[in-house]
């Protein structure tokens, strides 16, 4: 092979390896590795030699060259000119800028919208409010209270709800039917006689109570085996979210765990309307209302402290609704010292049942009319001996059907004299009508319960304090304060039947 052709082979080959190295390329490397290059002088070499050797390593702007790229440009040194042009730059800036009407996604001016207008003072008034509003309502749904906290039963006595025992025991203010209640509360039931409610039942009802471990399970497993099925309308755990605050609107509703209540229908509507924030406990109209038996309950972990304090506030709101209600009928006899609410707590833990009266009278404090006291009835503990659950469970049902009976007197006077109908004032039918249905109730047999009392009919003759009563008219009261007076007369020789 001539020597010419043989030179140009070898420059042919040498390319062709040259082309086959992997070259590097800026961006791969490091930032470290790339400054040392930029440092490192400028290569002086012809590239005609370069061409030559068989293995060549390029910097990145010899690779440029060969290649056909161009290099990016460096950017501009602008530190002279921030100085020179700030100003003008500022004063440019404040005028609005370039112009880009030019650029096509711009929208044209005169279609734009129209230019924010500053705020009138009624708006800004207005806005302010609104603010201040949204910011009260926070800070109130922070600062609402419940009976979970320590403070609340101080805040229910500092609005004269008094708890059970407030006191001391020697200035307990009983109501005047407490031992009427007590007397009903006693009476024995045929659905708990040893031959229905057996010893077996009695185990069954322990094993539900002791496997029921939050207060959920407690009222919807134990519970309803000590309260029976009576035809009562009731609802579990409603807010009562309807009703005026009994205190300052610093605690939250009321929510009781049991309540028992009249349908909505039995009473009259304009009455219900006129009384509505006082008996018509929930926005949902189809709740019972005119509530006066309450229930809480507590699983084995709960607190029995806050049990009785959200009983006595239960109690506190139904005695006031009965209070409307009766002074709706007949605001001078509304206040007569005696009792038309029942609250009840159950521990599952302990397994104690207890029961409690609620009952307004005349405060004794100059800012408020009316206090509400809380009276206990009786305790049972209901896991102790089967005899000892036959007596709860005989207890709270008889006072379930005791409040029934209050609100049945209620409702039957009230809707006697609603708006629309014949006066009651002085003998009127009304109150005939109501001694007759009170008289009525009375009767140990119960239409309205499937769980009937396993006793004897009273009888018919009873002294005014042992018939319970809803509502005593006001000629009755007259003509028992004339016996008396002639009684105190005549030296004690007359004696009122």
């Amino acid at each position: 092979m001539p020597p010419g052709k043989n030179a140009v082979s070898c420059i042919r080959k040498r390319q062709r390896c040259a082309q086959t190295v992997p070259t590097t390329t800026p961006q791969l490397l490091p930032s470290a590795k790339r400054r040392k290059l930029e440092r490192q002088p400028q290569d002086k070499t012809p590239s005609s030699f370069r061409n030559t050797v068989l293995r060549q390593w390029l910097s990145p702007r010899e690779f440029d060259s060969r290649t056909g790229q161009r290099a990016a440009p460096l950017p501009p040194d602008l530190s002279g000119l921030e100085k020179d042009h700030s100003q003008s730059l500022k004063r440019f800036a404040r005028h609005g800028g370039p112009s880009l009407d030019d650029l096509r996604p711009y929208p044209d001016p005169t279609a734009a919208s129209s230019p924010i207008q500053p705020m009138s003072s009624s708006q800004l008034g207005s806005r302010n409010r609104a603010k201040s509003r949204s910011t009260s309502d926070r800070s109130t749904r922070t600062r609402k209270s419940s009976a979970y906290d320590g403070g609340f039963e101080q805040h229910l006595i500092d609005h004269c709800i008094y708890p059970e025992g407030y006191g001391g025991a020697r200035n307990v203010q009983e109501p005047d039917n407490w031992e009427e209640i007590n007397a009903k509360l006693v009476l024995p039931r045929e659905s708990l006689s040893p031959s229905r409610f057996t010893r077996e039942d009695f185990l069954l009802f322990k094993d539900r109570n002791q496997d029921a471990l939050t207060e959920g399970t407690v009222m919807s497993k134990a519970f309803p085996m000590i309260i029976g099925d009576a035809d009562i309308p009731f609802q579990l755990n409603l807010p009562f979210g309807n009703l005026a605050d009994l205190t300052d609107g610093s605690i939250t509703k009321a929510q009781p765990d049991f309540y028992d209540g009249s349908r909505p229908a039995d009473l009259n509507k304009r009455i219900r309307e006129q009384l509505g924030p006082y008996i018509v406990p929930s926005t949902t109209t189809n709740a019972p209302c005119l509530p006066n038996f309450f229930v809480e309950g507590k699983g084995p972990t709960g607190s029995a402290s806050v049990a009785k304090r959200q009983a006595c506030y239960n109690g506190g709101v139904g005695a006031r609704g009965v209070l409307k209600a009766r002074s709706f009928i007949d605001s001078e006899t509304a206040l007569d010292d005696r009792a038309y609410t029942i609250t009840s707590t159950y521990h599952g833990g302990t397994g104690t049942l207890k029961l409690y009266t609620t009952h307004p009278a005349p405060s004794k404090n100059p800012e408020y009319s009316t206090e509400y006291r809380m009276t206990q009835l009786r305790g049972w503990d209901m896991t102790d001996h089967p005899d000892t659950f036959r007596q709860g469970a005989s207890a709270i049902r008889n006072a379930r059907d005791w409040a029934k009976e209050q609100r049945d007197a209620l409702i039957l006077a009230a809707n006697g004299i609603a708006p629309g109908t014949r006066s009651t004032r002085g003998g009127s039918p009304v109150h005939s009508m109501l001694s007759s249905s009170t008289t009525r109730i009375a009767q140990p047999e119960s239409d309205t319960s499937t769980d009937e009392l396993a006793v004897n009919p009273l009888p018919d003759a009873r002294s005014a304090r042992n018939t319970p009563v809803g509502i005593r008219s006001s000629s009755t009261r007259r003509s028992k304060k004339r016996a008396a007076r002639a009684s105190k007369a005549s030296g004690g020789l007359i004696h009122s039947s």
